[in-house]
């Protein structure tokens, strides 16, 4: 089914930027957010998707407003007022708008997902969807029962260690650069709450960007 998101909405609503909204934050959670939805879909799923990000010009290391990363079609809306005109005119032109899912919490984009009988749905529900899904196919019961049965396939040690690796969600797998710790450790509170001191860069999104998350009243 092919389906738009609304990148910036997703990651503001379910808080995937992190502390603080720099260009460097702003990019890991872009790349959170394509990896994940990459690693959830079909070829199939990936080559029907389609999300759109705000921006005022294009982000560092991007070449071009459109392309495709994972197989999933990338927009920065630099060319519009803000992403809401650029999703409003891909419902407005999909040939088949009642297969068309359209993923954000914006009520403007929700009416007009409405108005072409395409189906809306909020960004954190979707999102959290997705999380579920790839929970139950990361902790299949089949795996826990070989463990149970074998006991020669693994020390207790190891055995509780793979155990714990497939309960896990593991985050860090999502970034390239980073490598995942067979066994995630907890946070560590003397960090928390630190915030990193440095310049904030110019904002990237269009004045009265969000202003609509703050209003609980339906359109």
């Amino acid at each position: 089914m092919p389906t738009i998101i609304d990148g910036y909405n997703l990651i503001f609503t379910c808080g995937l930027e992190g502390k603080t909204r720099t260009p460097q934050s702003l990019e890991k959670a872009r790349a959170r957010l394509i990896s994940t939805v990459a690693s959830m879909s079909s070829d199939s799923e990936r080559s029907n998707t389609t999300i759109v990000f705000d921006a005022k010009r294009l982000p560092i290391r991007e070449s071009s407003a459109d392309s495709t990363v994972n197989g999933i079609r990338i927009l920065y809306a630099v060319d519009h007022d803000d992403a809401d005109t650029l999703i409003e005119e891909l419902i407005a032109a999909h040939s088949t708008p009642k297969k068309l899912t359209v993923v954000s919490s914006d009520h403007r984009i929700q009416t007009a997902a409405s108005r072409r009988k395409a189906t809306a749905t909020d960004s954190d529900r979707w999102w959290d969807q997705l999380l579920e899904n790839r929970h139950d196919q990361k902790a299949k019961p089949s795996h826990h029962k070989t463990l149970e049965q074998n006991p020669n396939l693994a020390s207790d040690g190891e055995k509780r260690q793979a155990i714990a690796s497939l309960e896990s969600f593991d985050w860090n797998s999502i970034f390239e650069q980073t490598k995942a710790p067979a066994v995630p450790s907890p946070p560590d509170a003397s960090s928390a709450g630190k915030v990193k001191n440095e310049n904030e860069p110019d904002d990237p999104f269009p004045e009265g960007y969000a202003d609509d998350l703050l209003d609980d009243e339906p359109d």
